[in-house]
């Protein structure tokens, strides 16, 4: 019999056996207890049946949220190797990977993950980012609406997944609204004001990243990552192909960049080309002083190598892209400037063209000034 109705004390119960699992031979039984009458039960069971029958039946488990991100979720998806971090049986590259887990380890677990996976409901999301919203990020302040929308994501993936695999029969995130991330107005300089931070950085050591900051497209862990063989300043070019990211706060080569659309080659105009002449030569002196001391192979945690960084330390490692961040504010902060963020200060190419090349012609009028 596939499903039958019995009374254990005062309860009644219900079994689904649903054959011999194909693989290993084992009988599948499947109980449901605690209903308060016969009627309950029998009610339950022609539902169950009905469910088994379409397809829809999924198998009971009291398999917890966080064993299943942490444990299934998250382990099958964490990248093998490099060259198979990003798409190779849904695996995520390893930065994408780190991320999902600060979000999982952080925002989710500690409120609802040790909820029954088959019992998280649509309330309970929305439960959770209220609360998120409310007192989920440090000191017990709330969370911007953009961590919570990408915490919704982290969630509607894993969802996505169980269904696929019948762990659960609906991604209960599909009925929950997530709150709408605003795009942060973007903060910039004025022409003077970006005259004023190149001439205040002009003295140093890495005034030739600043400078391509400004005239270039580039992002922090393009630049961080930049080595001699992606510059050809005979041509007055150069390559994005590796970034220097951060894992777990930690400086990690990534093989490509984000998008395929950023594997590019750029064009440099000839005073970030003759920065760069300055700044080469100039590390090649720091290089001949140290000899063999001079680190030459900069090596992630994780094994991976890159050679002759074009922005390192005075020993030739390499330079946390955090650091540059930091450093950027503390230059701006000792120019007198308005604080913006290193992203908008390195995001010329978005702004509306007539905006932008005012900027750009600003740049072009300090060099040819100095």
């Amino acid at each position: 019999m596939r499903g039958s109705v019995f009374q254990r004390g005062s309860s009644w119960t219900v079994l689904i056996d649903r054959g011999k699992h194909p693989l290993t031979g084992k009988r599948q039984r499947d109980w449901y207890s605690g209903f308060p009458s016969r009627e309950a039960a029998e009610k339950e069971r022609t539902r169950l049946l009905r469910e088994l029958d379409t397809n829809q039946y999924v198998d009971p488990s009291n398999q917890s949220l966080e064993h299943y991100l942490l444990e299934e979720w998250l382990r099958v998806r964490k990248p093998k190797q490099r060259s198979t971090g990003r798409g190779h049986r849904g695996q995520l590259s390893i930065q994408t990977w780190a991320t999902y887990r600060l979000y999982i380890e952080v925002y989710i677990v500690p409120i609802i993950g040790a909820l029954p996976l088959q019992k998280v409901t649509a309330d309970a999301l929305d439960a959770l980012y209220d609360q998120l919203e409310e007192s989920g990020g440090k000191e017990g302040k709330g969370l911007s609406a953009k961590t919570v929308v990408n915490v919704h994501g982290v969630l509607h993936k894993a969802f996505e997944d169980a269904v696929k695999r019948g762990k659960i029969l609906t991604n209960p995130a599909q009925a929950v609204d997530a709150p709408r991330a605003q795009r942060p107005a973007h903060k910039i300089w004025t022409v003077e004001q970006l005259r004023t931070f190149l001439e205040h950085v002009r003295q140093d050591r890495l005034y030739a990243a600043w400078l391509l900051f400004a005239t270039t497209e580039m992002r922090r862990g393009e630049v961080a990552g930049l080595t001699r063989e992606d510059l050809d300043l005979k041509a007055g070019k150069v390559r994005i192909h590796w970034t220097l990211g951060l894992v777990d706060n930690k400086a990690t080569w990534k093989p490509r960049p984000k998008s395929e659309a950023g594997e590019r080659v750029m064009s440099l105009d000839p005073a970030t080309v003759d920065a760069l002449r300055a700044h080469l030569a100039a590390q090649a002196q720091e290089r001949l002083q140290l000899g063999p001391a001079w680190n030459s192979k900069a090596t992630d945690w994780l094994g991976q190598s890159r050679e002759d960084l074009v922005f390192a330390w005075p020993d030739g490692s390499m330079i946390n892209p955090e650091r540059f961040t930091a450093w950027f504010l503390n230059h701006s902060r000792e120019a007198g400037l308005p604080r913006i963020r290193l992203h908008d200060y390195a995001d010329l190419f978005v702004m509306p063209t007539e905006q932008r090349n005012m900027l750009v012609t600003g740049v072009s009028g300090t060099m040819r000034s100095a």
